[in-house]
């Protein structure tokens, strides 16, 4: 009897068909699409309380992520785990390796807490205006002292996709969202006892979100393992050959990330430095990019949770009918959001218009108009760059990314960015044609690697053989209980 006829469906629908995709790739689209709803109300807040605080909110925002990618990339490598041991039907490595990966989680949000210190000092070497410097400040320090919370949760959700439950972090992700954006207004604008904080409540109300949702996927977790009889108590221990084998192929990703979103904070970097006002709209544009992008990040979520599953099933070659649904599905989504980028961008801005600064905004508005042309250009090589780019990853083929792209990102957005700031005096529009080269050279990488075929023969999980005795009797746990 092989892997596949021995371990659980994920789903009640075909292996490989649409239908599959949908039921789970679906939740998780709606679950990512909702944080993306949630930081453009977040914008059109900050938007309202003042332009600086708009301002601020983007380079912080992205060098705290840029800090965080790399754990990030790791505590989101959990689901792939899950998914692979899901597959080959071994309970026990599930509850191993989120214990280990929750363990490396904590670890690694501690000692980035401990950035909030330095933020002052890497803001002033930025060398934006005074005013927008403070709030920077404020918005880094907040954000990275809930970093322990976003890595844990991160973690503690991808048992659950992992597993193909992903309506229960659609559920967790929207009940978070929701908190987000009552203590949003509460906390910026001042409402009953809270004082108006500005930019402070809007990563206060983050920081408070995050530590919800991370205890209650903490909870559903401990009644899950209960009612399906994973040995969660039994193997809550340190285990050093899981624990490394998660960081040899968790660490790639995390990597890549980091190196994917540094582009960005230096490619923002760059255009602080041309003004408040090139920085707001380039905010917003990106605000208005992520609506149309964050949700296919739930998609290549999804993917990758599939192609890990088929990879643990032994049935690598199913996987490829599940990325060309994905990939039809992926452009026609984002095919939607351009043509509304390039026909209807005042109509997506008049939220944001609605109580800011008349003058200020109306010329900002028209810088946004412009950026948002450039987004029709790369939006679907971001597709190509997340749908392929997350298949291979599910398969446990990591260094390849990583070196791609660190070496796209140096050549093709942050040595421009340098030359174009340093040699041509700085220009907006020629900063974010570098951007535009980046997003298509990463689309083209991903999409060769993947029709190469190297992903179908790789694999996270150990053979069975290697298990210990003591491993090999928690995994008949559920059996013998």
């Amino acid at each position: 009897m092989d892997q596949a006829e021995t371990s659980e469906p994920i789903s009640k629908a075909r292996a490989g068909s649409l239908h599959e995709l949908l039921l789970i790739a679906l939740p998780l689209i709606i679950s990512f699409g909702s944080q993306s709803l949630m930081n453009f109300v977040d914008r059109i807040l900050l938007t309202w309380h003042s332009q600086t605080a708009l301002a601020a909110t983007m380079p912080a925002g992205m060098l705290n992520w840029a800090f965080l990618s790399f754990a990030y990339g790791i505590a989101n490598y959990t689901g792939t785990f899950v998914a692979q041991y899901e597959g080959a039907n071994r309970r026990d490595r599930v509850a191993a390796i989120v214990w280990q990966a929750s363990g490396i989680a904590l670890l690694l949000g501690s000692g980035l807490a401990m950035l909030s210190f330095a933020a002052p000092a890497i803001f002033a070497f930025m060398g934006h205006p005074p005013e927008v410097q403070v709030a920077e400040v404020t918005y880094f320090s907040t954000l990275c002292a809930g970093t322990p919370a976003v890595l844990l949760l991160t973690t503690f959700s991808g048992f659950f996709s992992g597993k193909g439950k992903t309506a229960v972090v659609m559920v967790v992700n929207i009940l978070a969202v929701a908190i987000n954006l009552v203590l949003d207004y509460m906390l910026i604008f001042g409402v009953g006892p809270f004082p108006a904080l500005g930019i402070w409540g809007a990563a206060l109300a983050t920081v408070f979100a995050n530590i919800f949702a991370m205890i209650l996927f903490l909870i559903l977790i401990v009644k899950t393992a209960r009612k399906e009889k994973y040995p969660i108590q039994q193997t809550m221990r340190f285990d050093a050959s899981l624990c490394l084998r998660m960081l040899q192929y968790g660490l790639p990703m995390g990597l890549q990330m980091f190196v994917d979103v540094a582009g960005f904070a230096v490619f923002a970097f760059f255009v602080g430095r041309l003004g408040t006002a090139e920085l707001a709209a380039t905010n917003l544009a990106f605000n208005l990019n992520s609506l149309s992008f964050i949700p296919m990040i739930g998609l290549g979520i999804a993917v990758m949770t599939l192609v890990g599953r088929r990879i643990g099933e032994g049935r690598a070659e199913l996987a490829n009918q599940t990325v060309k649904h994905a990939l039809y599905f992926g452009l026609s989504y984002m095919g939607a959001w351009c043509l509304a980028y390039l026909f209807i961008p005042r109509i997506l801005l008049f939220p944001f218009a609605a109580f800011a600064e008349g003058e200020n905004f109306s010329a900002m508005e028209d810088q946004v108009i412009v950026l948002l042309r450039f987004v029709v250009v790369y939006g679907m090589f971001d597709v190509l760059a997340i749908i392929y780019g997350y298949a291979i990853r599910g398969s446990g083929d990591t260094l390849f990314p990583l070196l791609f792209f660190a070496l796209a990102s140096f050549f093709c957005l942050i040595v421009p960015a340098v030359v174009i700031s340093q040699f041509w005096g700085g220009n907006l529009l020629a900063t974010w044609t570098a951007v535009t080269s980046y997003v298509v050279v990463v689309g083209i990488g991903m999409c060769w690697r993947f029709h190469s075929g190297k992903w179908k023969s790789m694999s996270l999980i150990e053979p069975k053989e290697s298990e210990s005795s003591a491993s090999k009797q928690l995994n008949n746990f559920a059996e013998q209980d």
